[in-house]
């Protein structure tokens, strides 16, 4: 996932409330690490594993929420709690245990000893407490700015050398979970007195994980070694101690025939979002299909109601959603690992509810509404009101490999309505010097495995998806985080999803999803809640 219509610096992202909410098996790989690809024997010590990934590295701030990043930083930092991919519960890890006050506003952690940083320094409870004062109300002076996931912080309060207490003036019933993904990793003191600028650089991102930085410019490769010293990981983990693999190599390889070929000769190990068309090309070659949903946001485009354009009309917005096929998106776009869209949350997504009843395909329907919207077919067949031609741009969006494709599809179906689609394949660099306000749709999505994911996208506080202060929405938005009962908190977020596309405020496309391709020698492999892969417990026969 790769944010970008943002009115804040920061990007946000990432990856169950403080009740235990269960999640779909997703396919994967779980805390044991047991292998998809059968018995292989004795998890094996030792072996370089290498990585193939379409996307290009960026800065390596913490949260940065670039996928290409974020498949690397899960090995390098650690986090307060852990989340089960299989069972979306929370679980100790930097944490051993914690409490949480009455009124749900006071959470008291007691911090595992004997845990370091990979530069030698240890973890305390002031460490946590600088860590998590940066998220809440960011630096100013150095550039950083608060850390959206963190709305509602008071700030923390070391209480001993290994426990802490943190405040927060809202109840929030996603915090345990939000302490558990990635960009909330623990860092050492060195990279919070950095700057923004400098924390950007690789060799920066100290943390207490299972691998350290050991090489690679950061944009095109990456090296990561083992901590031989290691041995915190979840206490729910069957592997304890170090990691299984010596050393990972990451890769940039965005041609995705090189990365497949690279498979079949045995110079990559595993390949990150191969393309759908490869996927059978893998499998017959005797590699791994590893497809695992990214909790969160559908893949989408969100719609801007500040754009001037025909989308500030409702029956325009509801005649787009019907014309979206999203079984044909499917069948013509993409392949059966990824699900087909139908609400504003992936599948396996706590308290997800089902939203198909709002996106039925309908062309009839479709023509009906644009035509009491006074859009016209003309000659061409294309609507027109006013000699203004019913058209939009879609841009291909760098950060998403199926992308070309499923804009190509969408092209072909709305212009079944009457509607015109251009479409700009821009540069990654490009893409986000352009994107904005004015921007009508963006394609793009957050992942987190959290109904709360729907507040950080549309609160008109935080990212506003809309670009526009729509307050009955942003009541909805605050209802479901506060709500601590189960059942209640299951219909608020099915009335945030009514709300949203009842009013057609964005077009979910597909369940986003990562589709790994592994040599059959890999074994062990896993991701956590939002897909982004992780290496503990991974080994090489």
């Amino acid at each position: 996932m790769k944010l970008t219509r943002r009115r804040t610096p920061a990007a946000l992202g990432a990856t169950l409330s403080a009740t235990a909410l269960l999640l779909a098996a997703c396919s994967g790989t779980g805390a044991s690490g047991t292998s998809a690809a059968g018995d292989a024997g004795k998890p094996r010590y030792g072996g370089v594993l290498t990585f193939y990934d379409p996307v290009g590295y960026r800065a390596w701030q913490v949260a940065n929420t670039l996928w290409s990043n974020s498949n690397v930083t899960p090995n390098l930092v650690d986090r307060l709690t852990w989340q089960d991919p299989r069972t979306g519960r929370i679980e100790p890890w930097l944490a051993k245990s914690w409490t949480i006050s009455e009124d749900h506003l006071t959470y008291t952690f007691r911090l595992r000893s004997g845990v370091t940083f990979s530069d030698g320094t240890q973890l305390t409870a002031q460490v946590v407490k600088d860590n998590l004062d940066q998220h809440g109300f960011g630096n100013k002076a150095a550039g950083v700015a608060p850390d959206q996931f963190f709305a509602n912080y008071v700030g923390t309060t070391v209480t001993g050398p290994l426990t802490v207490k943190v405040r927060l003036s809202q109840p929030n019933a996603a915090f345990l979970q939000v302490l558990s993904i990635y960009r909330t990793g623990i860092v050492a003191k060195s990279y919070l007195r950095k700057n923004w600028n400098d924390q950007g650089r690789l060799s920066s991102l100290i943390g207490s994980g299972p691998f350290v930085v050991a090489g690679g410019n950061g944009t095109t490769g990456v090296v990561l070694e083992r901590r031989d010293d290691y041995d915190w990981a979840p206490p729910s983990f069957r592997h304890q101690g170090k990691a299984y693999l010596s050393e990972i190599r990451y890769t940039t390889v965005p041609e995705q025939s090189t990365a497949v070929g690279g498979l079949q000769s045995g110079q990559a190990d595993v390949v990150r979002n191969i393309a759908p068309d490869d996927e059978e090309t893998v499998r017959s070659s005797g590699g791994q299909v590893r497809a695992f949903p990214a909790q969160g946001e559908s893949n989408q485009l969100h719609i801007s109601l500040a754009a001037n354009a025909p989308t500030k009309d409702l029956r325009v917005r509801q005649a787009l959603q019907a014309a979206t096929d999203r079984k044909e998106i499917n069948q013509v776009a993409l392949s059966p690992s990824y699900g087909i869209g139908t609400g504003i949350l992936v599948r396996g997504t706590p308290d997800r509810p089902d939203g198909s009843a709002h996106l039925t395909y309908d062309l009839a329907r479709a023509k009906r509404l644009l035509d009491k919207a006074g859009w016209r077919a003309g000659s061409d067949g294309i609507r027109a009101k006013d000699s203004t031609r019913l058209s939009f741009t879609l841009y291909v969006t760098p950060y998403y490999q199926v992308s070309q494709a499923v804009v190509e599809v969408l092209q072909s179906q709305w212009k079944k309505a009457g509607i015109e689609v251009k479409l700009k394949t821009p540069s990654m660099s490009e893409y986000e010097a352009e994107i904005s306000k004015d921007t009508v749709f963006t394609q793009g999505q957050l992942s987190r495995a959290e109904p709360d994911v729907l507040r950080s996208e549309w609160h008109s506080d935080l990212v506003d998806a809309t670009y526009t202060e729509i307050p009955a929405l942003d009541r909805l938005l605050e209802a479901q985080v506060a709500e601590f009962d189960p059942s209640k908190r299951a219909a608020a977020v099915e009335a945030i999803q009514d709300y949203i596309l009842k009013n057609a405020l964005t077009i979910p496309l597909y369940d986003e999803t990562q589709v790994y391709g592994l040599r059959s020698t890999v074994h062990g492999f896993q991701t956590e809640a939002v897909a982004r892969s992780t290496f503990y417990n991974t080994w090489l026969s």
